[in-house]
């Protein structure tokens, strides 16, 4: 009896903590949803403004919502890292148009916190380190050709100039030279991507032999 009663208290604890980790993250996800729904308010006559503040709030409660069905249990870090690709793909995509460079950049770092947040949950399996990485890299990479197709299919309904990479002309805010077609822009744009995606099994990689070889020296 003293041992069952000692599993559910353990039992109980850990599930208390659970809803406490969850609390906070809701409690994330609420300021923030609530400050761009202040702005999409403020900024009402916008329309460019209230779609991509919109698209980041859709984000942020389906991260949410899928982290809390399936149980996943990311940790804040990772709703850290959502943020910051939420903020770096859609808040900051008016830049898209000013500095044709940042898209290449951003294809290049955002498959980084992908790949962590993929391999926190690739990690539960039981597999060698090594598969682990294999799938961590294959799924954001899959992720990644997704996410070209849906931009194929936005701009040949919306011609929202997603693929491609246009320069904002000087004679006009609404004008736009295209100087790389959209074939080539999706081809480096996914290569950025598996060399992101790369270096960080790479990575993690060399950080696991490196705890592998200490533990054994410890031993």
């Amino acid at each position: 009896m003293k041992k069952k009663s000692r599993k559910e208290r353990i039992k109980r604890k850990i599930r208390e903590e659970i809803q406490k980790a969850y609390k906070h993250k809701r409690l994330i996800v609420g300021i923030i949803t609530v400050l761009l729904l202040v702005a999409i308010y403020l900024f009402k006559d916008s329309s460019s403004i209230t779609l991509r503040y919109s698209t980041f709030i859709g984000i942020l409660l389906a991260s949410y919502i899928t982290d809390h069905l399936f149980d996943i249990r990311l940790k804040i870090k990772h709703y850290v890292f959502i943020i910051i690709i939420g903020v770096i793909t859609i808040m900051m995509s008016s830049f898209y148009f000013v500095y044709p460079t940042y898209d290449k950049i951003q294809h290049f770092i955002i498959p980084i916190p992908l790949c962590s947040i993929m391999f926190f949950m690739v990690n539960k399996l039981k597999l060698a380190i090594k598969w682990k990485l294999t799938f961590t890299v294959l799924s954001v990479i899959a992720f990644l050709g997704i996410f070209e197709i849906l931009e194929f299919v936005l701009d040949s309904f919306f011609n929202w100039k997603l693929q491609g990479v246009y320069l904002r002309d000087i004679t006009g805010l609404d004008k736009f030279n295209l100087i790389l077609d959209p074939l080539s822009d999706t081809i480096i744009d996914l290569s950025f991507g598996i060399f992101g995606s790369s270096l960080y099994a790479i990575y993690s990689w060399i950080k696991y032999r490196k705890q592998i070889r200490l533990s054994s020296k410890d031993i």
